[in-house]
This record gives structure tokens, C-alpha cells and sequence, in this order.
């Protein structure tokens, strides 16, 4: 029987995953102010977060929602909670900053039905925007939370095969649903919600199959090949458009091939000290950071448009406000999630 891996930090991906973040906040940045820059294709990072997402909770949950560690089994409903429960504080602060906003500009029609929706991620749509209209990027999360739920209901009961065929159907539709939109960018829209879900069952599925293989201590990498395999991450999200290949080859050349190989490298890279230290810190600022600069940032652009003389501050101002938020919000209890009282 093949040893398993005990539990601990990965910090590159920790790290990665904050460089991720930042490259959304980007991405959404120049979006909002109509530039084309280095962070046009940083949409890719929803990708990477749902498989490091179905790698990590593989590692932490799934010996015990499927009890072979007998003191602590965790049954699905509590498996669904917890996540729920962990989401959710830091999710209702970008929510109330969003309607926070429509406030200010006087846009309060059925705004208690959009807040409601943004606080329970069920969506509210009005045409054929957003599926969340506070808090945009929250689409990402009602889509990782419908994939804790196949998780603890499905998916950790497939054997590896079969978790994999179900990863290749995913895929497949994946690569329909991207030639036919355009490109990756599924799920956050009422006209591209459908693609969400293959979207998040390939990235997240892959992840599950990859930290059983990573907690079997299968395929072990040496560092420098490591660190060589994970700088595909960042180079696929930040250079992609570069590449001389369309939009819809590109992206599906990073999502399938590229990010696979590279999140496991990145697993395998080991760091201490400082480089640690800052792994952990850009890890821990990854969540509020993405939750909370979607409002910010529409808020940042009205005062600009409105302000035109002044658009030149008020835009990088924005970007401060969104950093001295987030982390004040990481240094907060807010990320612990809603304290839950522990089954017996």
C-alpha cells in the first residue's frame, strides 16, 4: 500500500494564488477604463483557483468524508457548511460595498433582491449582464461552491478512473462551449452561465484526481524542474495574449495542457523564510482580495467618470483602497469563516 502524504502548506501555490488575484483585480482594472494590456487574458486565474481548489480540499477533506481516518469523519452536510460558512462573512462585505455603491449613484431598483442574491449566491438576473451585479466576480464562487457539493456528494466516491473519464467529459465540453463563446471566459454571464459548469468540473475534477495521485507521493519532482514547471502559471495567464495562437487556442492550449503539469510542479516546490513568510502572506490575501475589488473598482470608475479632471488620482487611488481593504480584511477574523460549533 502506497504511503500517504501528510497534510502541510504549499506554498508556492499559496503564492500563486495570490499573483492570480492580483492579475484579476488587473484584468477587471483596465477593463473598466478600456485599456488592452499584459492582463487581458488574466480571466485564466478562475481556472487555476478551482484546481488548486479540488487539489487542496482533496488533501484536507476527503479521508474524512470518506472515514478512513475514523476520529475524525466528516459527513457531507458538514463538509457543505463549513465551506459555507468559511465563504461567506468575507463574500457579504463585497456585497454590501456594492450596494453600498448603487446607493451613492441613487441605482436602488429591486436592490434588496440583488443583495439578497449576493448574500445567498443564489443569482438575480435583470437582462443579460452579470449573474451577480454587486459583487461580479462572486459567479466564481457560486460555481466552486456547486463543485464542494458534487465533491462531497459525488465525486470522492468515483474511483481514480472513473473521476478521470468524468474529468475528459468535462473537458470536451469545454472545449465546445469555448470555440463557441470565444474563449475560456464561461460562467459569469446570463449568456455563458451553462459553460460554468464544465468549466469548473474539468479544473476541479483534475484537482481532485491530482491530490490523490499527490497524497499516493506518485510522480515525485526534482526543485529545479519544480520551479521550471510552475512559472507556466503565471506565463500562461500574464502572456497568453502574445502567444501567436487565437484566443480560443490559447486558452484551451493553458487550461488543458499547461495548467495540469504546472500546478503539480508548484506542489512540489519547497520554500522557508522569508519566501515562506510571503507565500503564506500573498495566499492569505488571495480571497478578499478577489472578493472585494469588483465593487471597488466600478466604484473607483463612476468618481472617475464623474471626476474627469481628477481621473488621473482617483484611479490609482481605487487600487490602494483595494489593497488597504483586503488586508486589513485578511489581518480580521472575517477569513476564519462563521465560528461552527464542533459535532461530537
Amino acid at each position: 500500500m502506497t504511503e500517504k502524504r501528510p497534510i502541510a502548506r504549499l506554498p508556492l501555490p499559496d503564492a500563486l494564488r495570490g499573483m492570480a488575484a492580483i492579475g484579476v483585480v488587473f484584468h477587471h482594472e483596465q477593463m473598466l477604463y478600456g485599456d488592452a494590456g499584459a492582463f487581458s487574458r488574466a480571466y485564466l486565474a478562475v481556472d487555476f483557483f478551482f484546481m488548486l481548489s479540488g487539489f487542496v480540499l482533496t488533501l484536507a477533506f476527503e479521508p474524512r468524508l470518506n472515514g478512513t481516518l475514523p476520529s475524525k469523519t466528516m459527513r457531507p452536510a458538514d463538509f457543505i457548511t463549513m465551506r459555507l460558512a468559511r465563504l461567506w462573512p468575507v463574500l457579504a462585505v463585497g456585497v454590501l460595498i456594492g450596494a453600498a455603491w448603487r446607493l451613492s449613484v441613487g441605482a436602488t431598483r429591486d436592490l434588496w433582491l440583488l443583495t439578497l442574491s449576493g448574500l445567498t449566491l443564489i443569482p438575480f438576473q435583470r437582462g443579460r449582464g452579470g449573474l451577480f451585479q454587486l459583487d461580479g466576480p462572486q459567479w466564481s464562487l457560486m460555481f466552486e461552491v456547486i463543485g464542494n457539493i458534487a465533491h462531497a456528494l459525488v465525486l470522492r466516491r468515483l474511483p481514480d478512473r472513473i473521476l478521470l473519464a468524468f474529468v475528459v467529459l468535462c473537458g470536451a465540453g469545454l472545449v465546445w462551449a469555448t470555440v463557441d463563446w470565444g474563449s475560456v471566459g464561461l460562467g459569469d454571464t446570463m449568456r455563458n452561465w451553462q459553460g460554468g459548469f464544465v468549466r469548473v468540473g474539468f479544473s476541479y475534477g483534475l484537482g481532485i484526481w491530482l491530490g490523490r495521485q499527490f497524497a499516493r507521493r506518485r510522480w515525485p519532482v526534482p526543485q529545479s524542474v519544480a520551479w521550471a514547471g510552475a512559472l507556466l502559471l503565471p506565463l500562461c495567464m500574464f502572456t497568453a495574449q502574445y502567444w501567436p495562437l487565437g484566443v480560443v487556442a490559447g486558452d484551451l492550449l493553458a487550461v488543458l495542457i499547461l495548467f495540469p503539469p504546472a500546478l503539480w510542479c508548484a506542489t512540489h516546490v519547497t520554500m522557508a523564510g522569508w519566501s515562506a513568510r510571503l507565500a503564506d502572506w500573498l495566499g492569505r490575501s488571495s480571497y478578499p482580495v478577489y472578493v472585494l475589488h469588483g465593487p471597488l473598482l466600478i466604484w473607483g470608475a463612476s468618481l472617475a467618470r464623474r471626476h474627469a479632471e481628477m481621473a488621473g488620482m482617483i484611479r490609482p487611488a481605487t487600487l490602494l483602497v483595494i489593497a488597504a481593504l483586503s488586508v486589513a480584511v485578511m489581518l480580521s477574523p472575517l477569513p476564519r469563516g462563521i465560528p461552527l460549533r464542533r459535532r461530537p
